[in-house]
């Protein structure tokens, strides 16, 4: 639904569904992306957040309206980092709309899975967290995630290179990779060279790049998809 890092100077703000029912980061725009897209929201059973960064939660407070105004009796299943029910009921706190996550638990089944790095099952989705190098302060993840027939779908979420990106890769069928490019101030997060090396390293794992900032040309790179804003792709 958008491929932009947190500036989103060129881009929408990173976050994506896979196969019409997972949705990672709920971005600050997530509600009007999704029906741009024509994703209904009733149809979300897993929602996933890599770390507590702004770019990728402040959509919650209109998420869980959202989701709490269309959606049927099944559960939603919340993945993401330790004290992640805490971390999102204070956001409903600062966003002024008290008392909804107590009405999003009786009406929805709201429940919260903490990663533990070990496979787990939210729903219907299978999954593994793998903790990744990203900023010190914040416990951050990449994930990943298992189909429908066994094949599996990467995440790298916000990480510069390191251990938990490789182990991330050699997990994947299809890695889905952030790339914040040259020009990004922050450090801990990828550049093209990078991916390059990183391209090296697993030759066979296709890469689709989120999370761009402006000046990313990565075309020359083998096997990897530089999506635009709600792309959709298939793997």
């Amino acid at each position: 639904m958008g491929t932009g890092n947190f500036s989103a100077a060129e881009r929408y703000w990173n976050g994506f569904v896979l196969d019409d029912h997972v949705l990672v980061e709920p971005s600050p725009t997530v509600v009007p992306h999704l029906r741009r897209c024509g994703i209904d929201a009733a149809g979300i059973d897993v929602v996933a957040i890599s770390h507590f960064h702004a770019d990728h939660t402040f959509g919650w407070p209109f998420l869980l309206l959202e989701l709490l105004h269309r959606h049927g009796p099944e559960p939603v299943h919340v993945v993401g980092p330790p004290r992640v029910g805490d971390f999102l009921e204070k956001m409903m706190d600062v966003a002024g709309v008290l008392g909804i996550h107590e009405e999003a638990h009786r009406k929805l089944d709201l429940r919260y899975v903490e990663v533990d790095g070990e496979w787990q099952v939210a729903g219907p989705l299978r999954f593994r967290a793998v903790e990744v190098d990203h900023v010190a302060h914040l416990d951050c993840y990449g994930y990943v995630f298992e189909r429908d027939g066994g094949t599996t779908v990467g995440y790298s979420g916000d990480t510069r290179p390191g251990a938990g990106l490789d182990a991330l890769a050699a997990a994947s069928d299809t890695l889905i990779l952030e790339c914040n490019g040259p020009h990004h101030p922050a450090a801990g997060h990828m550049d093209v060279e990078h991916v390059e090396a990183l391209r090296e390293r697993y030759p066979r794992v296709p890469f689709i790049l989120t999370h761009l900032g402006a000046g990313v040309e990565a075309g020359h790179i083998e096997d990897c998809v530089v999506p635009e804003d709600f792309q959709t792709v298939e793997t």
